[in-house]
């Protein structure tokens, strides 16, 4: 092979961005790092373009435009990073607002929630005459949708964003914005939540629950289940980590649907394929069929 052909070989710069990709990968499902590494990553995929680029013009002439290609890579990502973490006047560009739906003549209601990025939690209320209640950090440029409407006893509620400030290096995006929740515990509810990027955590303990919906685009989802009641529960999960959290009180048969993921299934489960089955179900009081869907990452069942 002559050196012209060798000189003009491909780049370093991509294969070492995948091979580092898979190490991150690789350390999740052993434990060793927390699936949220992926919320600081997300901001840092405007890098890889950078990296593509300078791969194309520097990398294929030589080794050393390789490696210099390598060096400005590296600075980029240093002064991202930098950028990134500095959280210059977070505090200051973030405010939180109080979130009120009155419970009104319902008897039963469907709530939607969608925060975008950042972290969910919803849990049952104590003592509250609302549908929902709780308050949400939003940043300066973000606008709260709250919406509402009734058909005879039964209600919809949404609260979805508008913003223009979740850009890959967002003062703030992540650990700053909140949404903390609870709803009326009275009524049945069929609750339905998406988050692109971040954490969720949805604890139906104390609620009366028909229906639940969880997406999560990448990040963490724990969802617990309610001690009574057989509610149709699907979640969905494109890259990071689920986590059910089952009582002991229920009986549960989940369909899975994974792809390059690490399953965690609870001793005495049978599974067959993609079906997995807790001991005693068919002649269990209290029974839940799951629909679990994870692209990538980890799946944790547990009681």
């Amino acid at each position: 092979m002559s050196e012209e052909k060798r000189s003009r070989g491909g780049g370093i710069v991509v294969p070492l961005i995948l091979i580092s990709l898979g190490i991150i990968f690789l350390l999740n499902n052993l434990g060793v790092l927390e699936w949220s590494v992926w919320e600081v990553l997300l901001r840092l995929w405007p890098v890889i373009l950078v990296a593509a680029g300078l791969d194309l013009i520097l990398g294929r002439r030589s080794i050393w435009g390789s490696l210099l290609a390598l060096v400005l890579t590296l600075a980029v990502v240093g002064a991202a990073l930098w950028l990134s973490g500095a959280d210059i006047g977070a505090d200051r560009a973030m405010r939180t607002e109080e979130i009120v739906q009155p419970l009104e003549d319902l008897n039963r209601a469907e709530v939607v929630i969608d925060p975008g990025v950042g972290m969910l939690r919803i849990e049952a209320a104590v003592d509250s005459g609302n549908l929902v209640e709780g308050e949400a950090r939003v940043g300066r440029r973000e606008e709260l949708v709250p919406s509402f409407s009734a058909q005879g006893d039964s209600g919809t509620f949404t609260l979805r964003t508008r913003s223009d400030s979740f850009g890959p290096f967002a003062v703030g995006w992540m650990d700053q914005r909140v949404w903390d929740l609870q709803l009326n515990p009275t009524i049945p509810l069929r609750l339905e939540t998406d988050l692109g990027v971040g954490r969720t955590d949805v604890d139906l303990t104390g609620l009366t629950v028909e229906s639940l919906d969880v997406g999560q685009g990448i990040g963490q989802a724990m969802v617990t289940l309610p001690e009574e009641g057989e509610p149709d529960v699907r979640i969905d999960g494109a890259i990071g980590q689920t986590i059910v959290v089952i009582p002991e009180s229920l009986a549960v048969r989940i369909r899975l649907d994974t792809g390059i993921t690490g399953r965690q299934i609870p001793e005495g489960y049978t599974c067959d394929n993609d079906i997995c089955t807790s001991p005693g179900y068919e002649t269990a009081d209290q029974r839940v069929e799951l629909e679990v869907g994870q692209a990538i990452g980890s799946l944790v069942i547990r009681h």
